[in-house]
């Protein structure tokens, strides 16, 4: 048996140190990929959720102009309704699509803005939100992305505005 000596001693102690200084670089990048990899995906939600945000304010907003323009026909609406990209007036949900907004993108017939969110308007009449003499109405857009893991919900992210609306604001005209 032959014994180990001086510089066969050094040797082992330098492959154990590489081995020890390779393993510990891997943890380090591991974890500095798993940081960006999160990062990027929170960027993305929360580019999605304010792009939302804003999609919802412009559904109020179209809702407001509807109501100041007329209130007969404003008053006429109860019920969900879609309120499409670029459109100023609502229609009626289509039974036959899950979400019951149809898009003009093809192959995105449940989306109907950009091909990725669907935007919806929800009218109640003398809602208990609103001290049960007001329209209250909702503007909900959904979305869905990788991280949903719920198959049966067609959208697992929403951003819901709501607002009571009556005609004690509008100015009547002479």
């Amino acid at each position: 048996m032959q014994k180990l000596v001086g510089k066969d001693i050094q040797k082992g102690q330098t492959i154990i140190e590489v081995l020890v200084a390779l393993s510990v670089a891997v943890v380090v990048i591991a974890a500095i990929a798993i940081s960006v990899i999160s990062a990027l995906y929170n960027s993305q939600f929360s580019k999605n959720q304010n792009l939302a945000t804003q999609y919802a304010q412009e559904g109020m907003e179209i809702m407001r102009q509807i109501r100041n323009s007329d209130w007969s026909v404003f008053s006429s609406y109860s019920g969900s309704y879609c309120l499409d990209k670029g459109s100023s007036s609502i229609k009626a949900k289509d039974a036959s699509v899950v979400n019951g907004c149809k898009s003009v993108d093809v192959g995105s017939n449940n989306k109907n803005i950009d091909g990725f969110f669907a935007r919806q308007i929800d009218i109640s009449k003398q809602d208990i939100d609103c001290n049960g003499n007001q329209t209250k109405v909702a503007a909900i857009v959904s979305w869905s992305d990788s991280k949903c893991r719920e198959t049966s919900k067609l959208f697992c992210h929403e951003v819901r505005l709501s607002s009571c609306f009556s005609d004690a604001d509008l100015i009547q005209t002479p």
